[in-house]
């Protein structure tokens, strides 16, 4: 494994004490033992050793080391030191001064499994220990290589971009400082290799390093370290190996008992130590009983000062002479390794890809799952594992985007592989899958969303949803927008509509358990449950059920893509629903849920916050959520000004959420608190602490996972599905215990503690939430049971509380903060963490006073900062697609070009027919007829003004055609070249409603629109509005009730630059209007660009198929989804029964609109008549 933490200035000092420390230490124990040292040992592992990688002749030569140094010569203290804090070279060059806060270096700390600390620590030959030390050293190497490969850049200004350019450096040099021990005293292989921040360039002066380049290729080379560490050892020990971890890509010798490594890890960092009230935080003093408490567990002697020879003595009392490794298992082992050796390349290769967790990786990403996956021995090469990856990476990954500039690091560069490509394709063959099943009556959905109370964003939401004949839906859902509140609804509604049942699954049990228990569905559970049921054929989907795939951003493509064609195939009408902008999968490929949020034209978007009371709040939380950089400032300045905001280091940080969740805790009724911390170290040190101070010393525990003690009186979350452990309940008879068998142990439930039995091995619970109890022991209770006062941000999501405090790390991302930070309804407060060598098991970091935390505390300006720049990090999971799309075809691998072609083709086939059946609807909502909707004083008198207003005859003719005709809905299209002409007509048309006396109202749908309101209002009953402000106002008023008491009986609603306003809002328009008897007068303008808005489809289907449209100007055809339909029918036919259908009901609307069109004509022919023959001498010669 390996780990980065930057060195500030003095921080080597450590490194070099607790060399000449143990320096001493070894001259001691020469003089007590009569002269004889441990010259060998002690120098080997204590004192530092110069390291090279890259060209190390050049860049030992450039920093003044000498060819004695760069082949690994002891490295000079002092010179170490000059060079991390002053910048200084071995050679007396130095570079640019630092600054006060500038990292002085890099320690890169490389960590050996602990079977291989213990294999070396109780060596009784020397062998293996020296064989131990060898293997590392070469690990060691080959990782530094690895990074001066990929990382080791430093930034140039280029004159003409004007922006900086990597440059590659000609080697890295570092001082490595090999310990044997952790802060416990435990065995402890590892080596700091300090890395100053001034290496030399090609012209000799030293420059900083790119440090993002080094952190993204960190975790790599800690595999490069790891897998060539077990080869070298297999290679000259014979060891063989357990399986490897995937993630961190380590893996323990094979026979070690588990037992043994468990005892030999315990831990010792200051987080554990405050966490058992070992360590005082000093921020404004320690009080003597605080301070005598916490001296009195502090070790007298740091075990990293101690001799070898000392060492080793207590480490073979303590694990016995020398390491016991079962034979039996390392023969199974060994076969297991020549099987894999023999094996295909690609077989594991193959395996490698699939077990990546991004859709679109960096080629560190592949190196990574690569290097974890290979075989220790590998057949018909000699090469070694750093070669073997970078070969095959090179070989496997597809870029998937374009060549990065200069400026841009490797880490830009996206690759995907075959399997990810066609499991992405699937999915979207998917898409396509409509029955009109699925539809749930409009009648009955809007009866339900109106009895929910359901704003106008989620009521719009689950209409359409509820409504719509296509089988795969997506709702995506900001945190606290109601999520659960619009589920209900669905639920209702498909009830009442005719489904059977509603069926949830979920990535997690807690999630499906949430969505349950708050009426998102009638039965449910986990994702893989449901995978898992179907394949078993124990779980039949059907058309009559509804299936909602809750928290849907969290689930594996690969996952989804199961499940979805099971529902499809049976006609289950499927609803993903959560927020793309939370959390990924873990140890799966994302990014599917947010590829179709934005690409199904059906997908629903919930905008609104309801959750937090502070609308301040609200509105921040969004703005972390878009993560849009010119209003973060006013995000984070938010959270600062109201005192959300705190930055320290670690201890300090978790002293303070400790403080304020204990606050919260001792509040009447316990308190609502929730606590989250981002790091597994943070959320146990908080969780021990809270045990520490809620159960007594002296009361009975047993132990969990995690090493947690267990008492009555804690909580507890259950961290595993199983259906196998009893669950029961208090029945009504005598309080009699009955069986549970819907709501199963889930990973993630919360339960308090009730009874102990340290005897038997076990617990007694009770399920917070539903007070159901369980009885914990065995197996499952030290594996997967654990304190439950803090939380990771993963357990965290879909979790409501009053208020939330979150430890974060200021080297997190946005994802993971976003979600800590909305949590809460009264608050969310963040507590942020930084990091510097020597705070960790392996970092030795001084303590100025035993027992005594000095911390270390910023300011909210420091802290506002730190929030900003994390907040810049953006993890997004991106799938294949979304990634290629931004990359010229032709630069792109032919299977992801295929990909590209598919999801077009399919796309263009969906939103063609989304597209028309939107059209159909709207022609049917907008084809309507009402009496309110003329004006009928605007006879001879009014009409006649229109001559004096200076309208042309064809002019006058709209305006007649707009305010004298029935039809509810009128369209008014402006050429670009006659838009100049539009202010004075709309001027007439108000000067008509204004004869009537017709309230009138202006929606402008744009800023220019709003402006030239000025041109052709009129003093009287008029007014400028925005579409929200009548939309609200029509959602206090009776449901489509038209009564002659309402306002807007009888009125004029004019929108100009319609084609501008949102869809939904356009649709609420128009069925309001024929609701209330109000006429509505869309008025679009062509401009020179041409400036499209997001309703243009709606204002064109008007202008193109009403046949009272009016057009101001030339007529220009208008491209319609009708219109197109039509045209594909005329010339090949149509094989879909679906569209034809959707043609003919168009075909039957426009039919009906001409009807009522000529009827109307007609009448109004008759009209003039009679009036000429009433009047003649009044004609004005425009008639009406």
């Amino acid at each position: 494994m390996l780990t980065i933490a930057p060195l500030k200035l003095w921080s080597v000092h450590y490194y070099n004490d607790t060399s000449r420390a143990t320096v001493a230490a070894s001259l001691d124990r020469q003089k007590a033992g009569g002269g004889l040292g441990e010259y060998y040992s002690e120098g080997e592992t204590r004192a530092p050793v110069w390291m090279c990688a890259g060209d190390g002749e050049a860049a030992a030569a450039l920093c003044g080391l000498s060819a004695a140094d760069r082949a690994g010569g002891e490295a000079d203290l002092d010179v170490v030191a000059r060079w991390l804090d002053e910048g200084v070279a071995p050679g007396g060059a130095c570079g640019r001064a630092f600054s006060g806060r500038s990292n002085r270096g890099f320690d890169l700390t490389f960590c050996a499994p602990k079977s291989v600390s213990l294999l070396r620590a109780l060596d009784t030959g020397g062998v293996a220990s020296k064989a131990v030390a060898e293997a590392h050293n070469t690990a060691l190497g080959e990782a530094l290589e690895y990074l001066h490969t990929h990382a080791g850049y430093t930034r140039v200004h280029n004159p003409v971009s004007g922006r900086k350019d990597l440059v590659r450096l000609p080697g890295l040099v570092a001082a490595a400082y090999q310990h044997e021990t952790s802060r416990a005293g435990d065995p402890h292989l590892h080596t700091h290799v300090l890395v100053p921040n001034k290496q030399a360039r090609t012209d000799g002066v030293l420059v900083a390093i790119d440090s993002d380049a080094l952190w993204h290729e960190a975790k790599a080379a800690g595999i490069i370290y790891q897998t060539v560490l077990r080869q070298e050892l297999n290679a000259s020990l014979g060891v063989e190996w357990d399986r490897v971890d995937p993630h961190s890509g380590m893996a323990e010798i094979a026979g070690v008992d588990r037992a043994v490594l468990t005892a030999a890890s315990q831990r010792s960092t200051q987080l554990s130590a405050w966490a058992s009230k070992n360590l005082v935080v000093d921020s404004v003093g320690v009080s003597a009983a605080q301070l005598a408490r916490a001296q009195k567990a502090t070790r007298p002697r740091k075990p990293e000062h101690r001799p070898w020879a000392e060492l080793r003595a207590e480490w073979a009392g303590r694990f016995g002479g020398e390491l016991v490794i079962d034979e039996a298992a390392q023969q199974r082992a060994r076969e297991q390794r020549l099987a894999a050796a023999a094996g295909a390349v690609m077989e594991w290769v193959n395996a490698a890809v699939a077990g990546i967790d991004k859709a679109a990786f960096t080629r560190a990403d592949l190196i990574e799952a690569l290097g974890a996956a290979m075989p220790v021995t590998i057949a018909d090469t000699d090469r070694g594992p750093r070669w073997v990856a970078e070969t095959l990476a090179d070989a496997v990954g597809m870029r998937i985007t374009a060549e990065r500039a200069p400026h841009e690091r490797e880490g830009h560069d996206r690759f995907t592989a075959a399997p990810i490509i066609a499991e992405e394709q699937a999915l979207y063959e998917l898409i396509a899958v409509r029955d009109q099943r699925a539809a749930l009556p409009a009648e009955t959905v809007e009866t339900v969303v109106e009895a929910a109370g359901l704003s106008a964003d989620q009521g719009a939401a689950i209409g359409a949803i509820a409504t719509s004949p296509w089988l795969i839906q997506a709702l995506s859902a900001p945190a606290g927008a109601g999520k659960t509140t619009s589920l209900r609804a669905l639920r209702e509604a498909a009830h009442r509509g005719g489904k059977r049942r509603v069926l949830v699954a979920a990535p997690t049990g807690k999630a499906a358990d949430v969505a349950l228990a708050e009426g998102a569905g009638d039965v449910g559970g986990t994702i893989a449950g449901a995978l898992k049921a179907l394949r078993e054929q124990r779980l039949q989907l059907d058309p009559e059920t509804l299936l909602v795939i809750d928290e849907a951003g969290m689930a594996g493509t690969a996952a989804l893509r199961e499940l979805l064609a099971a529902a499809s195939s049976a006609g289950t009408k499927t609803v993903l629903v959560g927020d793309g902008r939370q959390l990924s999968p873990v140890k799966a490929r994302g990014g599917m849920f947010t590829g179709l949020c934005a690409d199904l034209p059906w997908a629903q978007h919930l905008s609104e916050v309801w959750r937090m009371h502070d609308a301040g709040e609200r509105a921040a939380s969004l703005v972390i959520r878009d993560g849009d950089s010119g209003v973060l400032d006013d995000a984070v300045g938010w959270y600062r000004d109201h005192d959300r905001l705190h930055l320290g280091d670690p201890v300090a940080m978790a002293q303070d959420a400790f403080d304020a969740w204990m606050s919260d805790h001792n509040r009447e009724g316990g308190g609502d608190s929730l606590l989250i911390a981002d790091r597994w170290e943070i959320a146990d040190a908080l969780n021990e602490r809270i045990h520490r101070h809620l159960v007594a010393d002296d009361a009975e525990t047993v132990t969990g996972a995690r090493r947690h003690r267990i008492g009555a009186g804690d909580v507890v979350i259950s961290r595993r599905n199983d259906p196998t452990i009893e669950v029961s309940r208090r029945g009504s008879k005598r309080g009699e215990l009955v069986a549970v068998t819907d709501a199963p142990v889930r990973n993630g439930q919360r339960w308090n503690v009730i009874a102990v039995d340290a005897e038997g091995d076990r617990i007694a619970a009770r399920r917070i939430g539903d007070n159901a109890l369980a009885v914990f022991d065995g197996e499952y209770l030290h594996t997967h049971v654990h304190h439950g006062y803090a939380v990771t941000v993963h357990a965290a999501q879909g979790a409501t509380a009053a208020r939330c405090h979150a430890v974060l790390s200021t080297t997190g991302r946005r994802r993971a903060a976003y979600v800590a930070m909305t949590r809460g309804r009264e608050s969310n407060t963040v507590y942020l963490y930084d990091r510097v060598a020597g705070e960790g098991d392996h970092e030795h970091g001084p303590q100025p006073q035993p027992g005594v935390h000095q911390a270390r505390r910023g300011d909210d300006q420091d802290a506002a900062g730190a929030l900003r720049t994390l907040l810049d990090r953006d993890d997004d999971a991106h799938t294949v697609a979304a990634t290629a799309a931004a990359t010229d075809r032709d630069r792109l691998p032919d299977q992801v070009a295929g990909l590209l072609d598919a999801r077009t083709r399919v796309l263009a086939q969906v939103r063609s027919a989304h597209e028309l059946g939107v059209e159909v609807d709207w022609l049917a909502q907008i084809g309507g007829i009402s009496p309110r909707a003329v004006c009928h004083k605007t006879g001879a008198d009014t009409l006649g003004r229109l001559a004096e207003e200076g309208l042309d005859q064809d002019q006058r003719g709209i305006a007649a055609g707009i305010v004298g005709t029935i039809y509810t809905v009128q369209s008014l299209h402006v050429d670009a070249e006659a838009a100049t002409d539009k202010p004075a007509l709309l001027a007439a048309v108000t000067a008509c409603t204004q004869a009537e006396d017709a309230l009138t109202i202006v929606i402008p749908g744009t800023e220019a629109a709003r402006r030239d309101t000025a041109d052709y209002r009129r003093e009287g009953n008029e007014g400028v509005c925005s579409a929200a402000e009548v939309l609200a106002e029509f959602d206090t008023l009776q449901p489509d009730v038209m009564s002659r008491k309402s306002r807007f009986f009888g009125a004029f609603i004019i929108v100009d630059d319609a084609d501008h306003l949102d869809p939904v809002q356009l649709r609420g328009l128009a069925r309001h209007a024929s609701a209330r008897g109000s006429k509505l007068l869309l008025v679009t303008t062509d401009t020179d660009p041409p400036r499209p808005g997001p309703s243009k489809y709606l204002t064109d289907a008007a202008a193109a198929h009403l046949p009272w449209a009016q057009h101001l100007g030339a007529t220009v055809e208008r491209d319609t989804a009708i219109g197109r339909a039509q045209r594909r029918h005329t010339s090949r036919g149509e094989d879909d029964p679906h569209i034809a259908e959707m043609l003919d009901r168009a075909t039957e609307l426009v039919n009906n609109c001409w009807e009522r069109y000529g009827h109307w004509g007609r009448h109004r022919e008759r009209s003039r008549e009679r009036s000429r023959e009433r009047s003649r001498d009044d004609d004005y010669g425009i008639g009406l």
